[in-house]
């Protein structure tokens, strides 16, 4: 199997996933290599990404069609969880769908079980002209809310499988060496207990996203201190012997109506990105300003920045910049942010980026 995926995670569960099956499986981030790879390791199958081109739209309809002009016996799959253009293809009436000619979709987040009925159909009846029907999940025939619990819990499963392998493995290490060397089973115990913590995380940010996606959180609305807000969090976050946070900040206070704790959720996240995004020694200017009747927070950092053609989908869920997926991340952390933000009437958004860093800004109702 040839897995075309830019995103390291998605890649790195996939590979697992195919591995497990018994298929042996290659994953390249670049789509540039799709023709090279397919000529020295004659994939079964190729699984396609949508990948943005460098005008914003999706690469996977023109490397698909590409493939079918030079493997038309190849068959391809669309994996993508853009719900646009997994619907123009499941109607296979456009002609970009005919050129590309796939066998099927796989959607993200996807059901496991789906995934490899979908990939055994396409293997077992490649296509044979543009015209082969897709081949994939009838969602008719299953309620939404069902398919949405589903993929949750397959989401679940796929995040949480990473980190409960490693901590099996290190106990059982430290079991094994504690008595002759405890050092190295103190040691294995302590990357175990960070696992774990990972995993704590993790639970935590699913559950969060389950929660604003269904409208569920709960709000205590009071009026504070949003001023007070952030220099809390910046105490929270500010754990250097140089301070690295440099707040700007009027000298009378700015009263909003919201969930503090909520708010400070948001707060969290964007300090915490600037930090884990900039050089270890980079400022991170914080402002709260008034613009009519908008409170607005601003964090600015000097960092990695965000690719121009990515700045549209930073706030969608599980979503990484190309530019941080070495970097431990669930890619909700933004989406959640946002969906807290519109509960409260306000806004976030990516204000500014270039090479040279990245201005975030949250805006909340002032109180009357």
């Amino acid at each position: 199997m040839l897995l075309v995926e830019d995103d390291l995670v998605i890649g790195e569960l996939m590979t697992n996933l195919l591995d497990e099956a018994g298929y042996r499986s290659l994953t390249i981030a670049d789509h540039d290599q799709i023709g090279d790879a397919i000529e020295r390791f004659d994939p079964s199958c190729v699984i396609l990404d949508g990948q943005l081109g460098r005008t914003g739209h999706s690469r996977s309809w023109a490397d698909a069609a590409a493939i079918r002009q030079s493997h038309p016996a190849l068959p391809v799959l669309m994996f993508s969880a853009d719900a646009d253009a997994l619907a123009e293809e499941r109607a296979g009436t456009s002609r970009r769908s005919r050129e590309a000619g796939f066998v099927g979709v796989v959607p993200k987040p996807f059901v496991i079980e789906e995934f490899f009925a979908t990939l055994q159909r396409a293997i077992a009846a490649p296509p044979a002209n543009a015209e082969a029907p897709a081949v994939s999940p009838d969602a008719t025939q299953t309620l939404a809310t069902d398919w949405a619990k589903t993929d949750l819990f397959s989401a679940v499963v796929h995040e949480l499988k990473t980190p409960l392998a490693a901590i099996s493995g290190q106990l059982q290490l430290a079991r094994k060496v504690m008595a002759k060397n405890p050092a190295r089973g103190r040691a294995a115990m302590d990357v175990a207990l960070q696992q774990i913590e990972r995993m704590t995380q993790l639970i935590a940010s699913l559950q969060s996203d389950l929660r604003v996606e269904a409208s569920a959180v709960s709000l205590d609305i009071i009026t504070f201190d949003l001023c007070d807000a952030v220099t809390e969090a910046i105490r929270r976050y500010e754990h250097e012997e140089t301070a690295r946070f440099r707040l700007h900040r009027p000298e009378e206070s700015v009263r909003v109506r919201g969930d503090p704790d909520r708010i400070a959720q948001i707060l969290d996240n964007l300090l915490n990105n600037a930090l884990k995004y900039s050089p270890a020694s980079a400022p991170i200017d914080v402002a709260v300003t008034t613009i009519g009747r908008e409170a607005q927070v601003r964090v600015e950092d000097y960092g990695i920045g965000v690719a121009a053609e990515e700045r549209d989908r930073m706030f969608a869920a599980y979503y990484r910049s190309s530019r941080t997926r070495a970097i431990p991340g669930l890619g909700l952390g933004l989406h959640i942010s946002r969906r807290l933000a519109e509960q409260h009437g306000g806004r976030l958004w990516l204000d500014d980026s270039t090479d040279a860093g990245s201005v975030f800004a949250l805006a909340l109702p002032l109180s009357d």
